[in-house]
């Protein structure tokens, strides 16, 4: 089965190993998957598909579209979700521990970190 998964990683000029290593895979899969020795399962193309943003069609070359509505609205729940959980967590500090927090961000950024 031929993918597109060695197109877009080298798009982003990204090593099978490191690749990899992000998404929790073993290196000698992916380069089987990227030989067409080996299928990816199907959580490794959800992760795929997130990772590169773009549509599992796409990279199973059942589409040329990259994304497709449904791989967008699936990616902004997931965000969505993630930032929800930051905004709890972040109404659970005290004034302190949010001002911290804020100057540890902005830092982190290399923004100022006035309001």
């Amino acid at each position: 089965m031929k993918t597109r998964i060695k197109e877009l990683r080298l798009e982003k000029k990204l090593t099978q190993k490191v690749l990899a290593e992000y998404l929790g895979a073993n290196q000698t899969m992916l380069s089987k998957i990227e030989n067409g020795t080996s299928i990816p399962d199907a959580m490794l193309l959800i992760d795929l598909s997130r990772y590169f943003h773009v549509s599992t069609d796409y990279i199973l070359y059942l589409s040329n579209e990259r994304t497709n509505a449904d791989s967008l609205l699936a990616d902004n729940m997931h965000n969505l979700k993630k930032y929800q959980r930051l905004i709890s967590l972040y109404q659970k500090m005290n004034n302190k521990q949010q001002g911290d927090c804020y100057t540890f961000l902005c830092s982190m950024l290399g923004i100022s970190d006035e309001i």
